[in-house]
């Protein structure tokens, strides 16, 4: 790599792009540009990389005060696109995996959706997701009309923030259908794909080796955890090797609060199972994860002395506390009744 700009297109998803694109009459299958889509797909990538991400981590380095996040480089991002196509059942034993049952275009959307997420943390963390209309545009405003540059950065930017109205259900904000010319899509779907696919794609290569306090939890739980995603048997594992003065580790987090490493470990974990069962709600039926498999190995002097196993899945007869809110805010006897008495001035006969 001798410019430092080479991209890789060799995942899953980019390989069956280019399958699709490849096939006769697929012009059909895509709104009109006059590009070869997998063409105009490179060119995203590699200007990506030009212009975005091979600065982005000193963007968020200055954003933090010197602080050291996870990498957010381009080597991310090929980690999302791959683990988005481990969430469709790519290389996976399934007879029909759900990669194969999306549009052709439908694959391009999530992949250049996959591209852009994170671009906007060049300019700092903060309000990153809501950056990735102006990138898009600043990058393939020339070759994508703006129906399609609308289309596919709220996809990208549903992967974490808030609403306009502040609220966290961002895919939940998303139209179920939409398109661009005769073609249609499932925004909401497709940003599930996502979101729940960067929520997977911590891994070694990800951790920053600087050594700061303000991120040192963050980078350590990507340096110790590996993910598989099982498809066919509908369920994710978060496998965990802590070392030696790791176990009992006690520092602060990346809000500067005081806990034990294994603490970190454990609200981590649970903020996957909530990401799971929120995107399971737009991914059920067609990319389905019932549960979520954890294994913690504590190691001394590389062998293991403890290990800890569990389960996370939605169980049992629901929960009464989650109507709660439904019975307070649709349903409420007492303001009714208050209603109906100034209305009409009492019981009715």
């Amino acid at each position: 790599m001798s410019d430092g700009l080479d991209i890789n297109l060799d995942s899953p998803l980019e390989v069956r792009l280019k399958e699709l694109v490849d096939r006769k009459n697929s012009q059909n299958e895509f709104p009109y540009t006059g590009d070869n889509r997998f063409e105009l797909y490179t060119s995203i990538k590699s200007q990506l990389q030009k212009d975005y991400y091979r600065d982005i981590d000193g963007g968020l380095t200055k954003d933090s005060g010197g602080g050291a996040f996870t990498r957010h480089d381009l080597g991310h991002v090929d980690d999302v696109i791959r683990k988005a196509g481990q969430v469709l059942g790519a290389n996976s034993e399934a007879a029909e995996p759900a990669m194969n049952r999306l549009k052709p275009y439908e694959v391009f959307v999530l992949l250049v959706a996959c591209l852009i997420h994170d671009a906007g943390n060049i300019d700092g963390r903060k309000g990153h997701a809501n950056r990735a209309r102006r990138v898009l545009q600043d990058v393939a405003g020339k070759r994508l009309d703006t129906k399609e540059i609308g289309l596919i950065s709220k996809i990208a930017s549903a992967h974490g923030g808030e609403t306009a109205a502040g609220s966290p259900d961002t895919i939940g904000a998303l139209p179920i259908r939409d398109g661009v010319e005769h073609i249609t899509v499932k925004p909401r779907l497709i940003a599930a794909v996502l979101r729940l696919a960067d929520e997977l794609a911590e891994n070694t290569r990800r951790a920053n080796r600087r050594d700061v306090e303000s991120s040192r939890f963050p980078n350590l739980f990507c340096s110790t955890i590996s993910i598989s995603v099982d498809y066919k048997s509908r369920w994710i594992s978060l496998n965990f090797a802590v070392g030696d003065h790791n176990c009992i580790l006690f520092g602060k987090d990346e809000n500067g609060e005081d806990m034990f490493f294994l603490d970190y470990i454990s609200q981590r974990v649970a903020k996957t199972e909530l990401e799971r069962r929120y995107c399971d709600r737009y991914l059920r039926g067609f990319a389905t994860f019932d549960h979520i498999r954890v294994n913690i190995e504590l190691l001394r002097d590389h062998d293991e002395w403890h290990a800890i196993h569990f389960e996370l899945k939605e169980d049992g007869y629901p929960n009464s506390n989650d109507l709660e809110k439904f019975q307070r805010d649709q349903i409420n006897g007492e303001s009714i009744a208050s209603e109906y008495k100034a209305r009409f001035g009492g019981a009715s006969e």
